[in-house]
């Protein structure tokens, strides 16, 4: 539509030029932040070019191999516990009839966002510790007469690494149980299936996505976790993330850091891959927020 007194003619779609303004800050940020240094440390971790050999050398290595299996074992425990614990308690949520119970449940899920790492995992240290709350707790009710060894184990990492995560199951799960048609469960039910039966035949199914996706970036962000194997793990649950540390702290060896940090950045770019050819993009993005 052409305006009194102008010349120029207003078009709801923007031009190419502005369209190339609007992409540039984007195109910068991946340029900078991720092209740039993922292309840096492929070249610190291949010094002599494109080949698999450092791979291997850093692989003979017995302690480098155990810290992966032991990283990727951990983290798909806490993936599957916290995508169990997050459908039980986001059904809960939308179930129960107490708003007490709900509120604490909430609670307790926005808990671990509010509070800080440290503050997080010293908590953590001082209750599973052999003099600690919940050893004094188990040997006053009489349950064991001896106190456990709860600290520095496998374990306790991951406990301390579901706690921080379970948020990412229960959300993402509530927010796919919002969208069933209870009608469904109704349905199953009036047709002679119990309630755990119209669960796992209706419910499940339907958030079966929803799941799959929270249980992968619940994977993701757990191989990187540094500080909590540290302190609740120690020397028996070593990470990858910290012998990236220890190789660029301590030894200066920036080629094994390298190898390392690329090891957890193509598995998890696998495991993203494989949860989008499993469950769509959609769905990925809905666990992940980018969706609204």
């Amino acid at each position: 539509m052409a305006i009194p007194g102008m010349s120029a003619v207003w078009k709801p779609e923007p031009s190419v030029f502005v369209g190339l303004l609007l992409f540039l800050p984007l195109l910068f940020v991946v340029i900078f932040l991720v092209l740039d240094p993922f292309a840096q440390l492929i070249a610190i971790a291949m010094p002599d070019g494109l080949s698999l050999h450092s791979f291997r050398d850093y692989f003979d290595n017995a302690a480098r191999l155990r810290a992966l299996i032991v990283t990727f074992r951990d983290s798909a425990a806490v993936a599957v516990l916290a995508v169990t614990m997050g459908f039980v308690l986001a059904w809960t949520l939308l179930v129960s009839k107490s708003n007490l119970l709900k509120a604490l449940i909430w609670v307790g899920v926005a808990l671990p966002l509010l509070m800080g790492t440290v503050v997080k995992n010293y908590a953590l240290l001082l209750i599973l510790a052999r003099r600690g709350l919940l050893n004094n707790l188990l040997v006053d009710i009489g349950l064991i007469d001896m106190p456990l060894k709860l600290l520095y184990t496998e374990s306790a990492v991951v406990v301390g690494i579901l706690y921080t995560m379970l948020p990412y199951a229960v959300i993402p799960i509530f927010s796919s149980l919002m969208a069933l048609d209870f009608d469904m469960v109704r349905a199953a039910e009036s047709m002679g299936a119990s309630r755990f039966t119209a669960i796992r035949t209706v419910v499940l199914p339907f958030i079966l996505p929803g799941i799959v996706a929270s249980a992968m970036l619940i994977f993701v962000i757990s191989i990187g976790f540094y500080i909590v194997p540290v302190v609740l793990g120690g020397a028996t649950s070593p990470f990858i993330a910290t012998l990236i540390q220890n190789d660029m702290v301590q030894f200066f060896d920036m080629k094994s850091a390298a190898v390392a940090a690329l090891v957890l950045i193509l598995l998890s770019m696998v495991a993203v891959v494989l949860t989008i050819a499993t469950v769509g993009v959609d769905q990925v993005n809905k666990s992940t927020g980018a969706s609204t």
